[in-house]
């Protein structure tokens, strides 16, 4: 058999076939744009949908498959009328709509964080509903279905209505305990809860492709349609990430650690830092995350090389070439698009400390490296305290090419770092639970077989302990400059 992973991202579509070898047989992308209203952002939604037929089309005629499953951002969702019509387009979680919604709960936080694992903020769906009901009443009066982004596309693939628990969880709305849609926290926020769907575990059968949607499709046969998960959640089971021995590090644009833990933490403190309970296979997961990582380096990059070499490769083999095996001293405090985990702070500005006349762009590179890989440190300090106490990290996205930033990350936390051969890892995850959900495998036992690593990086015990001593000060630097942004 062959099981199609499909991750739907904020301005990319990636589609992948793995056979029960977990081979890679097919692959294919789309970039696509967002749509504008006036001065409002949302995501093309009616695009989006073209493209994923086509891609299903295409896979399908050159690899059959017998099942997808599906992976998205989070928080986004769609409303469709009683006629399944779209009556209002998916706002991004930036999207500042919802914030005085969110205001409004905050001497509840305490309670709504105990239920559904997340604070009170603007990025989560509810609170963007309830902008919705505010200020365009007539629309939320004609919604009748809430979709978030995967479990739309899979609507309108079975005409069934699931989602899985790690997307309803970034709805804000959902008991992560109980694993239903909070009847308290509808009465609180005074929303309908017939607008949310079926609540499903990741990697449970949905259903079948309507006999319409597979003439459409030109598919020939039953295809399965399974639940898939959060993006972060279907990239860590991409890398291998089963149990708590393990986290995920997903370096991207931004900067994201996947680790998990046996049962959902009740200290607020920690929530209100940002790090959100998120149900996770059978245990919990949580997300640290830095808002500057590629986009950081890329900064750095465009204003000593040319996009030709950038684009090409040459420009990172050049200045990684010069870099010193030790420690370069400086000290980069990487918020350069503000503070995500722990410390919530928006208005949080970068610097780099501790620069001479002598330093070249390549030791301030690995500055910048250092920066990064200080900020993971912290953040898996900080959750320690919940049970995260990983002994492996897997790592993905455009920073995980680089061996030697790698070697960095692995001498500054300490920890063992396995690059994963298949990037795209959210696809790949997918297709863990395609197989999962059709041939009952162990998890386990299909992961060993599916993900593969690159050569593992080890610590270097002396580049580590040199390491140790700069940290203490960097652990120090967001406080003492503070009150300068």
């Amino acid at each position: 058999m062959n099981y199609l992973g499909l991750d739907i991202g904020t301005t990319k579509l990636k589609c992948g076939v793995f056979n029960d070898n977990g081979k890679l047989k097919y692959y294919e992308s789309y970039d696509y744009g967002e749509k504008y209203t006036g001065d409002e952002k949302y995501l093309d939604i009616e695009r989006i949908r073209v493209l994923v037929f086509d891609l299903l089309k295409k896979a399908y005629h050159n690899c059959k498959y017998d099942s997808i499953a599906i992976s998205s951002l989070g928080e986004s969702f769609v409303l469709l009328d009683e006629n399944d019509d779209v009556v209002f387009l998916p706002m991004l979680y930036t999207d500042s709509r919802g914030e005085q919604q969110a205001d409004k709960f905050q001497s509840k936080k305490d309670f709504i964080f105990s239920v559904s694992g997340v604070c009170p903020q603007s990025m989560y769906s509810v609170y963007k509903l309830l902008w919705i009901k505010e200020n365009q009443p007539l629309i939320y009066k004609k919604a009748k279905k809430l979709f978030l982004i995967n479990e739309y596309i899979s609507y309108l693939l079975t005409g069934k209505r699931c989602i899985d628990f790690s997307q309803a969880s970034r709805t804000g709305i959902f008991d992560i305990q109980s694993k239903v849609f909070s009847e308290d926290l509808a009465k609180l926020f005074d929303i309908d809860l017939a607008l949310f769907s079926k609540p499903v575990k990741s990697g449970e059968i949905i259903g079948t492709i309507k006999n319409d949607v597979k003439d459409i499709l030109g598919i020939n046969q039953d295809v399965y349609i399974v639940s898939g998960g959060h993006d972060q959640v279907c990239a860590s089971i991409g890398s291998g990430v089963i149990d708590s021995t393990i986290c995920s590090d997903g370096m991207g644009t931004v900067e994201c650690l996947v680790a998990t833990y046996d049962k959902p933490f009740n200290d607020f403190d920690i929530g209100k830092c940002g790090y959100p309970n998120v149900p996770f296979l059978s245990n919990y997961c949580t997300y640290l995350l830095n808002y500057s990582c590629g986009s950081l380096t890329r900064w750095w990059m465009d204003m000593n090389y040319s996009k030709e070499e950038i684009v090409n490769g040459n420009a990172f083999i050049d200045i990684e070439k010069d870099f010193s095996d030790k420690p370069t001293g400086l000290l980069v405090l990487p918020y350069f698009a503000g503070a995500a985990t722990p410390y919530q702070d928006i208005n949080a500005k970068g610097s780099i400390i501790n620069l001479s006349l002598t330093d070249t762009p390549s030791k301030v590179y690995k500055g910048i490296l250092e920066g990064l890989s200080y900020e993971m440190r912290l953040n898996l300090e900080f959750v320690k305290k919940i049970g995260v106490k990983p002994k492996k990290m897997v790592v993905t996205g455009g920073g995980s090419s680089s061996r030697k930033w790698l070697q960095i990350k692995s001498n500054i936390l300490g920890i063992k770092i396995y690059p994963l051969k298949v990037k795209d890892a959210g696809i790949l995850g997918c297709a863990i639970l395609g197989v999962n959900a059709l041939t009952k495998t162990d998890l386990n036992i299909i992961a060993k077989k599916f993900v593969k690593y690159d050569k593992v990086i080890v610590p270097d015990k002396e580049q580590k302990s040199k390491y140790n001593v700069i940290y203490k000060k960097y652990k120090k630097l967001y406080n003492d400059l503070k009150k300068y942004n």
